[in-house]
């Protein structure tokens, strides 16, 4: 028996189209955040100097030390892992699915893969579809009970995103025997020491160079608006299409909630302790995005469960109704910035609208995946016009670059610099003035005036600087 049997044709279909559906948006640079070009000046730092240099902190070394390895590949290699990361996600989402003999386990795998923020994260280089692979596969072997190498699974996702190690609460109420404390010590033990070991050696090299102040989370700014926090959590994470889908299907459940049968999707039921940990993961990582909610990224965890409960209270028509239109959600629909420099691309037949001072668009004909890839090149286009229009400087000048910076310095790494410019990310009211002393003219891109004082807690910059 080998792996091509026919009966891994489903599995291998999957991996397939999941993997090719995102190569033609692997090109344009590192990805839309800056984080993502963070990455590409951390990881080529490290290979350079022979020093850690995370690309934020607490770091997530199993994802970025590769990518130190591989960094003369340059970012099309590096989104490509994050495509091949998400097509290993979703195949060990079909194969969990299929230990619970769910009916449509192929369509509900698919359906995962292309819910927008999932697509979207597995086309340039971020760390979240890594752990996600690491956690499903960490889930399936816990499943199989193989708990040791489960355990070894969910420490290499602890070692990518570090908020992974929560996926430890949900594994023992799945594990745990009822009157059986002894069995449910072992199981901890099994699942707890690998993790730890794995996880925390990962962060070693991090430790011993920071100390304890590696500990920390990364927030530069403040709470955004209630807009930001309502769209980054449902619009930014499902798509229009996708969260129609999720509004009709809870209105059906609660409306039949007296006459539901639940689970009949699960040929030979479900253990309630599945359903339990799947609310659980819901209810944690919503707590955690709550805390610090600057990214739809931070919600990817919770995907599979959620599509899991969808499964155990939907019958098969509605199932795949939702799961269809989670598949089109990346591809229709769209509703993003309107911004000529970090904005999307956008049809004739868009309508716009303002929302906490940005203006926005709504485009039937234009997906999330799209938008996406167009704000990227948009970024490229306008960092690209800074370097340009930087030549022609002749005299002192520091550009408070903001989000612009780690594209910029990125791209500068294989330019020659000017001799007179310099970047900087923000800077306070002291260093600007230690530069106007020195003979600098201070200047800024667009917006990070606001920001460089929001990072300070000041209001000096539109005093002490001009515009780029």
């Amino acid at each position: 028996m080998t792996f091509f049997d026919r009966k891994y044709y489903p599995y291998l279909l999957l991996f397939a189209v999941v993997l090719i559906s995102r190569l033609p948006f692997l090109f344009a640079g590192y990805g839309i955040e800056e984080d993502s070009w963070a990455i590409a000046i951390s990881t080529y730092l490290t290979k350079t100097t022979g020093i850690v240099e995370p690309s934020r902190l607490p770091g997530h070394p199993i994802h970025e030390f590769p990518l130190v390895w591989t960094w003369s590949l340059g970012h099309i290699w590096f989104n490509f892992l994050s495509a091949f990361f998400s097509a290993i996600g979703a195949l060990f989402f079909a194969l969990i699915l299929k230990h619970f003999q769910f009916k449509h386990y192929f369509i509900a795998a698919l359906a995962f893969a292309f819910i927008p923020v999932y697509f979207i994260s597995s086309t340039y280089t971020i760390d979240f579809v890594w752990s996600q692979a690491f956690v499903l596969i960490a889930l399936y072997l816990l499943l199989k009970e193989q708990l040791v190498i489960a355990g070894a699974f969910l420490g290499l996702a602890v070692g990518c995103r570090i908020t992974s190690g929560a996926m430890l609460l949900p594994f023992m109420i799945i594990v745990w025997k009822q009157n059986n404390l002894k069995q449910n010590i072992i199981s901890l033990f099994k699942l707890g020491v690998p993790m730890t070991l794995i996880g925390v050696g990962a962060f070693i090299p991090i430790m011993l160079q920071y100390g304890k102040g590696f500990f920390m989370y990364y927030d530069q700014f403040p709470y955004p608006s209630f807009a930001k926090f309502i769209y980054k959590y449902s619009f930014g994470v499902f798509g229009f299409v996708g969260l129609a889908a999720i509004t009709a299907a809870k209105y059906w459940i609660f409306k039949n909630r007296k006459t539901l049968i639940t689970g009949e999707l699960f040929e030979k039921g479900i253990d309630r302790k599945v359903i339990i940990a799947s609310y659980v993961v819901v209810i944690l990582y919503t707590i955690s995005y709550i805390r610090l909610p600057q990214k739809s990224g931070y919600m990817i965890p919770i995907l599979p469960f959620v599509i899991l409960l969808f499964g155990y209270y939907l019958d098969s028509k509605r199932f795949n109704l939702l799961a269809f239109a989670f598949i089109v959600s990346s591809f229709v629909c769209s509703i993003n910035l309107t911004d000529k420099i970090r904005g999307a691309e956008y049809s004739k037949l868009a309508i716009k609208t303002t929302v906490s001072g940005q203006e926005l668009f709504f485009d039937v004909l234009s997906g999330p995946i799209f938008s996406d890839y167009s704000k990227r090149k948009q970024k490229l286009k306008y960092t690209d016009s800074v370097i340009e229009s930087v030549r022609g400087i002749t005299k002192k000048t520091v550009v408070i670059a903001g989000w612009w910076y780690n594209e910029l310095e990125v791209k500068m790494l294989t330019r020659k610099r000017s001799k007179v410019v310099k970047y900087e990310a923000y800077i306070d009211e002291q260093k600007i003035n230690e530069y106007i002393a020195a003979g600098y003219k201070i200047m800024y891109l667009p917006e990070q005036n606001k920001y460089n004082d929001l990072m300070y807690k000041m209001e000096v910059t539109d005093k002490l600087a001009v515009p780029f």
